[in-house]
């Protein structure tokens, strides 16, 4: 009787699953939605930045060559000058006791020379009169070129010291503005003083110093004409120059030099752009950064919301045949636009890539791909 039952039991059970219907297969598996969009070459004018440091035509460090304490100082911070403008007066009274003495002694060296000059006359006519003999004449003829020696090495030292006093006049080297100012009156300064007195700048054109890597020099320098690097740069367009408060300087600036060696720490090569300062808006010393326009007709363009980064790689999620997607490594040029990276490796044309909601994601998952509306 119990045999029976089970029996009946399963018969029952057969029965009801043969008459359930089966799932489908995407309810199974819930595919998720994702906006998807196909890679295609097209025109873009792009820029390339890089960060710069600005230098003025010409700066100088004004350093004192005396040791003595600051009397007056003619400028402020900020101040255009003139070549040969007083800048700071150095206490010169130890100096000028100094080159007093050293003229005593050229006046003492000059009369001991004279009084060897008459020796030697009175000795030679001696000699004539065969009073004395000849060794004589020449004693006084070596003793007056000692007292020649001792005249001319005193008139040296006066002429140094006189230099020295003259050094306590400090004045400008050049045309320029002078920079900060760190010492004060009655400081005491010395040629050996780590800071210098303050710096004249010449910022008539501002000199913006930028670097590239041994890696972006070739691609850099391959979008100009020319066989030579001088050639090159006269086919490159004007730069312009971006402020630390974001505003871009109204006068563009142009390349003009590369240097010839890498640097051995950092492997990048040191490039200079001109720009005129008529107005000294651009200071020396400043930071700011070099915007490099390019064109190319055939740019493969990604949104930067279609990217991630991981460990300084950029990946997309590029969808297969199968709408499974890949996280895939992606190369960028420097140049780029407010909302695109410029592609150099990784995608080509027509290949696809997810858009949004790339959080969501993980590397084998399966999508539904709807096309990417337009931004």
């Amino acid at each position: 009787m119990k045999t029976t039952l089970i029996y009946s039991c399963l018969s029952a059970c057969l029965i009801l699953s043969s008459c359930t219907p089966a799932k489908n297969p995407e309810q199974q598996e819930r595919i998720q939605e994702f906006p998807v969009l196909s890679i295609a070459t097209q025109k873009a004018d792009l820029f390339a930045e890089y960060p710069a440091t600005l230098q003025g035509e010409q700066t100088v460090e004004i350093r004192s060559k005396v040791d003595g304490y600051i009397e007056q100082v003619y400028v402020a911070e900020g101040t255009i000058v003139s070549k040969g403008q007083s800048l700071f007066k150095i206490d010169a009274n130890s100096l000028q006791q100094e080159m007093n003495n050293k003229n005593a002694a050229v006046l003492a060296a000059a009369a001991n020379l004279e009084t060897a000059s008459i020796q030697t006359e009175r000795t030679k006519i001696l000699v004539e009169k065969k009073i004395v003999n000849s060794f004589e004449l020449t004693s006084a003829k070596n003793a007056e070129q000692v007292k020649k020696a001792e005249l001319n090495q005193a008139k040296a030292d006066l002429s140094a010291a006189k230099s020295k006093l003259a050094y306590t006049n400090i004045v400008s080297p050049i045309n320029g503005v002078v920079g900060s100012l760190p010492y004060k009156i009655g400081s005491l300064v010395s040629s050996t003083s780590a800071i210098a007195l303050t710096t004249i700048a010449n910022t008539k054109q501002i000199y913006a110093y930028f670097s590239l890597s041994q890696q972006q020099l070739g691609s850099f320098l391959s979008q100009y004409n020319g066989q030579k690097i001088s050639e090159k740069f006269k086919n490159m367009p004007q730069v312009s120059l971006i402020m630390q408060d974001g505003e871009t300087y109204r006068s563009k600036g142009k390349i003009e030099t590369l240097s010839g060696v890498l640097n051995a720490e950092t492997g990048a090569a040191n490039f200079k752009a001109v720009f005129p300062n008529p107005e000294a808006k651009l200071w020396s010393g400043a930071s700011a950064t070099i915007r490099i326009p390019t064109q190319l007709n055939e740019a493969i363009m990604v949104p930067k919301s279609t990217t991630f980064e991981l460990q300084g790689k950029y990946f997309v999620f590029k969808v297969d045949q199968k709408n499974i997607v890949h996280h895939t490594p992606i190369d960028i040029m420097d140049a780029v636009t407010d909302k695109d990276y410029l592609v150099t490796k990784g995608l080509i044309t027509g290949d696809k890539i997810v858009t949004e909601g790339l959080g969501n994601l993980k590397d084998g998952m399966k999508i539904k791909p709807n096309p990417a509306t337009p931004k």
